[in-house]
């Protein structure tokens, strides 16, 4: 790669979000089954899920897999509440091992309208107009402590 810019080198090496994305999901229903629950994937295109899960103690829940492979925050939309989804933040890095932040889905929204807040707040400081804009996120600060905490899902 000699003779590359440093932001070719990057984008060159930038890994396939399918790829990611799938690598999360694997990772997640590999620690479930571990832990004895039972996973099947959901399939599709724009599929809205992409795990049922039974517990050990046969409780039917849901799971959306959300992945990364660098430290970024996680792309999330705020959802209408819906009993027994949960959220597993996933960072699957090609040179270290598989990290997994687990939320229930109160604490994600309430994450994401935290978020929105603050970014609200700083564009009225700055004399900007309008919304921060569609893409809301769930900053890594917010799920640091909740690093396998798998505790939290269904027994």
């Amino acid at each position: 790669m000699q003779g590359m810019t440093k932001a070719k080198q990057a984008k060159k090496r930038r890994r396939s979000a399918h790829r990611t994305q799938w690598a999360a999901q694997f990772a997640v229903a590999s620690e479930l089954c571990k832990r004895g629950y039972e996973v099947a994937f959901t399939m599709g295109n724009h599929q809205i899920l992409d795990l049922m899960v039974i517990s050990p103690n046969r409780e039917q829940f849901f799971v959306d897999v959300k992945g990364q492979y660098k430290p970024n925050p996680w792309p999330v939309r705020l959802r209408k509440t819906r009993g027994k989804l949960f959220y597993v933040f996933a960072f699957v890095p090609d040179d270290a091992r598989n990290r997994f932040f687990i939320l229930t889905q109160t604490q994600v929204n309430k994450g994401i309208l935290a978020n929105e807040a603050r970014a609200r707040a700083s564009r009225t400081a700055k004399g900007l107009p309008g919304e921060p804009g569609d893409l809301t996120v769930v900053e890594r600060r917010l799920v640091q402590c909740y690093e396998d905490a798998w505790s939290a899902l269904p027994k």
